[in-house]
C-alpha cells in the first residue's frame, strides 16, 4: 500500500464524483498507472474497464485524509481539561495534496512498519516520531496518572493500521513486469539497487511484494510473498500478457487440488511453465501454490533470530579437536569440563602472547575487548586464574546448548562429556572459514524480510553485510545458514547473571533501546548491554522493533512470571541442564490443575534421571539449583517450573517457517 501526491488526489477526485451523484469516473479523465496502483493496493477498482470507482476501503481512507486536510499543517494542542488517560500536548493534521513535495510518501511499507511498531510496544519508538507527527499519525501526549510524556499512534495512525489489515491486494502480473522481477536482487539490498520505473516499484510495494525500510527507505527487500513470487517467475512465468495472477493461481490450485481442468486451462499453465506436458506440477507451479498461501494470509507472524560469539566458536572448534584427538590417540582427551578447560587455557594463553607480540607497547590500539584482558595477561601469574577471571568457560558452555549446538552427555566412564549437534557442526564449518561474532541484529536483517511487509533498517542491513551474511544486494550462503539456525533450531531457557540483569530492567512494553543503556549504564557496560540483547533477542524472549522500542515476546512475559521468586544475585538461574531436568521431572508425575503443579513419587526419580540423559552428579546440581530457584518442591514441579516448560515452548515457532530459499538451492 503506497499513497502519494497523485494517489491522494486521484482518491479525492473518486470519492468527489461519487458525492456528486455520477455512477463512476471515466479513465481518460484520470491518470491511468495511478489508478493501477491503487486497485492493486486494494483501494480503487474497475466497475469496467473504463469506469472507475473507490472501494469501501479506499472511501474510508479518503475520508480519514480530508479529516486530516481539515486540522491543517500546523501543530495543535487540546485543552487540559479533556477526558481520558491522556492530555495531549501536540499533534497535527496535513495540508492538501497539492500542496505535497513530488515524491512524498504518506503511506508506504516504512510507514505501516512505524504504525505496527508503535502499536506493539504501545508508544512510538524514537526513529519514528518525526515522520509519523508530520503525517498526522502520531501525538505527543502526557500519561494524567503517572505525568509521562512519550509519543503514541492518532486515532488517524490506529484507522490506517486496520485500512490496511483489512485491504486485500491484488495480484497481477504481465510480460514485462515478470521480466523487471527476474532482474532484481532478492534483497535486503540499499533501495539504489532498484532500477526500475517508478510505476513498477509502485505496483510491486502496492501488492506487498517489496517493502522498504524506516525511517528513510534507505534499504528494500522482497517480502515473504514477494520472494515466492520471484521464486515462481524465475523458473516459470513465460510467455507474452498476463503470466501469473489470481485467476491463474487459483486455476493451479484448482488442477493441483483435483488434478482436473479444461483442455484451455491445462494448456495455459503448460505454456507457463507451472505444469508438465504430462501433467505434473513443476517447480514454478509448486512456488506459485506457496505465492498463493502467502498471498491469502500465510505470513510469518513472528521473527526469529540468532546469535553466537566469536569466542563460543572457539569453544565448539576446541571441542570437535578433543573428539578426534580421543579418537586417534588418547581417549582420555575426550572433552570433559576439566580436560576442555585446561585445552582453552592452552589456547588463550597462546592467543593473548600472540597479541602482545603483535602490539607490542602500542596496546591502546588494541581493540578494548582484548585490550582490558591483556593488560591482565601481562600481570598474571596464575594464568589459569587468568582465563577463569576473564572467560566463563560453564556460561559458554551453556549459552551453545540453549541453541542446540552442543549437547550435555556422558560417556561411557559415566563422565559429564559435550557432543556438538548437527546444527554445531554446520556453525562450525562455517566459522573455521571466518571466526567471528554473528549478532542477532544482523542475522534478523535476512530473517524479517519473511514477513508480510518488512524489511531492515539501513544500520542492521550494514551489520548484516560486514558480518558476510549479506552481500551486496542478497542473503550470502552463511546468511541463509544462520537464516535457517534462527527457524529451525530448539531454543532451550537459558539466562545468564547479565542477562538476568538487562532483562529484568525491561517492561513488557514502552522502553526504548536507548533507555536500556541509560538505565543499565552504572551496572554494565555498553558493549555488554549490547551483546546481552542480542542474546535475548535470539532467545526470542525480547523483540528490537525497527523504530528503536524494545518489547518483551510473550515468552518473555512468561519467563519474567516464572522468575518472579528467583533471589537477587542468583547466577543462572534457569539453564538447559535445569530445563531438562524439569522436563523430566514433568514427564514422570502427575498434573494437579487446581494446585498448579505437578506431583512426582519418589521412586519415580531414577525414571526422570534416564529421561534427562544426564549424568548423576550433574542431574543432582541441576535439582538443587532448580530448588532453590523455586522451580522445584521437595516431590513436585511448581507452578514456575511450568511457566518456565511453557516459556521454552513458546521461545520456539509453533508454524512451519521453513526458509523460502534453501541452502540446497544455492548451492
Amino acid at each position: 500500500m503506497i499513497i502519494k501526491k497523485q494517489h491522494a488526489l486521484a482518491l479525492e477526485a473518486l470519492l468527489a464524483d461519487e458525492e456528486a451523484g455520477k455512477p463512476y469516473t471515466p479513465l481518460e479523465e484520470v491518470d491511468e498507472p495511478t489508478f493501477v496502483e491503487l486497485e492493486l493496493a486494494g483501494l480503487a477498482r474497475f466497475s469496467t474497464p473504463v469506469r472507475l470507482v473507490p472501494t469501501y476501503l479506499g472511501r474510508e481512507l479518503t475520508l480519514l485524509l480530508r479529516e486530516l486536510y481539515e486540522q491543517g499543517p500546523a501543530a495543535y494542542a487540546e485543552e487540559e481539561g479533556g477526558g481520558g488517560d491522556y492530555v495531549v500536548l501536540e499533534g497535527r493534521g496535513l495540508p492538501g495534496p497539492g500542496e505535497w513535495p513530488e515524491g512524498w510518501r504518506w503511506l508506504g511499507s516504512e510507514v505501516i512498519a512505524m504504525l505496527e511498531a508503535a502499536e506493539r510496544a504501545g508508544r512510538v519508538g524514537p526513529l519514528a516520531v518525526a515522520a509519523l507527527l508530520e503525517r498526522g499519525l502520531a501525538v505527543r501526549v502526557r500519561e494524567r496518572e503517572t505525568k509521562k510524556e512519550f509519543v503514541t499512534l492518532s486515532d488517524a495512525g490506529r484507522r490506517v493500521l486496520e485500512i490496511y489489515r483489512a485491504a486485500e491486494p491484488g495480484m497481477e502480473i504481465g510480460a514485462a513486469l515478470a521480466d523487471a522481477i527476474r532482474k532484481l536482487p532478492l534483497g535486503p539490498a540499499p533501495a539504489s539497487e532498484l532500477p526500475t520505473p517508478a510505476h513498477d516499484e509502485h505496483r510491486l510495494e502496492a501488492m506487498r511484494l517489496i517493502a522498504y525500510s524506516l525511517p528513510s527507505s534507505d534499504v528494500f527487500a522482497f517480502t515473504a510473498l514477494g520472494q515466492a513470487v520471484k521464486m515462481t517467475l524465475e523458473t516459470g512465468g513465460w510467455g507474452d500478457g498476463d503470466v501469473l495472477t489470481a485467476d491463474i493461481l487459483w486455476a493451479l490450485a484448482d488442477y493441483s487440488d483435483s488434478g482436473e481442468a479444461t483442455e484451455a486451462g491445462l494448456a495455459t499453465l503448460q505454456a507457463l511453465g507451472y505444469v508438465g506436458s504430462a501433467g505434473e506440477l513443476l517447480p514454478a507451479g509448486e512456488w506459485a501454490l506457496e505465492a498463493l498461501r502467502l498471498w491469502q494470509g500465510g505470513v510469518r507472524r513472528e521473527v526469529w533470530s540468532f546469535a553466537i560469539e566469536a569466542e563460543e566458536a572457539e569453544v565448539l572448534e576446541q571441542i570437535a579437536e578433543l573428539w578426534r584427538k580421543a579418537a586417534e590417540s588418547n581417549p582420555e582427551e575426550a572433552p570433559t569440563f576439566e580436560v576442555l578447560r585446561r585445552a582453552m587455557i592452552d589456547r588463550k594463553v597462546a592467543e593473548y602472547k600472540a597479541l602482545i607480540e603483535k602490539y607490542g607497547r602500542r596496546l591502546n590500539e588494541m581493540p578494548q575487548k582484548f585490550r582490558l584482558i591483556a593488560e591482565k595477561f601481562q600481570t598474571a601469574k596464575d594464568l589459569a586464574r587468568w582465563y577463569d577471571d576473564n572467560f566463563d568457560l560453564r556460561e559458554a558452555l551453556l549459552s551453545l546448548e540453549s541453541f542446540e549446538l552442543l549437547e550435555t552427555g556422558e560417556d561411557e566412564k559415566g563422565r559429564e562429556v559435550f557432543y556438538l549437534t548437527a546444527w554445531g557442526e554446520e556453525v562450525l564449518e562455517d566459522q573455521l572459514v571466518n571466526r567471528r561474532d554473528v549478532s542477532a541484529t544482523a542475522v534478523k536483517a535476512v530473517t524479517m524480510t519473511r514477513r508480510s511487509f518488512s524489511a531492515p533498517g539501513y544500520d542492521w542491513w550494514k551489520e548484516a553485510h560486514e558480518q558476510w551474511l549479506v552481500g551486496s544486494a542478497e542473503p550470502t550462503r552463511s546468511g541463509l545458514l544462520y537464516a535457517q539456525l534462527a527457524e529451525q533450531v530448539e531454543r532451550l531457557p537459558h539466562l545468564s547473571r547479565y542477562e538476568l540483569m538487562v532483562f529484568h530492567a525491561i517492561p513488557a512494553r514502552g522502553m526504548s533501546e536507548e533507555e536500556v543503556y541509560a538505565a543499565l549504564e552504572k551496572k554494565l557496560d555498553r558493549e555488554r548491554i549490547r551483546w546481552v540483547l542480542e542474546k535475548l533477542e535470539a532467545r526470542h524472549l525480547i523483540d528490537r522493533l525497527p523504530d528503536g522500542n524494545v518489547v518483551e515476546t510473550r515468552a518473555g512475559e512468561l519467563l519474567d512470571r516464572a522468575l518472579a521468586g528467583v533471589p537477587e544475585g542468583f547466577g543462572n538461574p534457569v539453564n538447559p541442564v535445569i530445563f531438562r531436568l524439569i522436563e523430566a521431572l514433568r514427564s514422570v508425575g502427575s498434573l494437579y490443575v487446581k494446585e498448579k503443579r505437578v506431583r512426582i513419587l519418589p521412586r519415580n526419580f531414577k525414571e526422570a534421571l534416564i529421561l534427562s540423559g544426564l549424568p548423576e552428579d550433574v542431574f543432582e546440581n541441576a535439582l538443587e539449583a532448580a530448588r532453590a530457584a523455586g522451580f522445584v518442591g521437595r516431590n513436585s514441579v511448581n507452578e514456575a517450573g511450568l511457566l518456565l516448560i511453557e516459556a521454552a515452548r513458546l521461545m520456539n515457532p509453533d508454524e512451519d517457517v521453513s526458509g523460502l530459499v534453501d541452502l540446497e538451492e544455492e548451492g
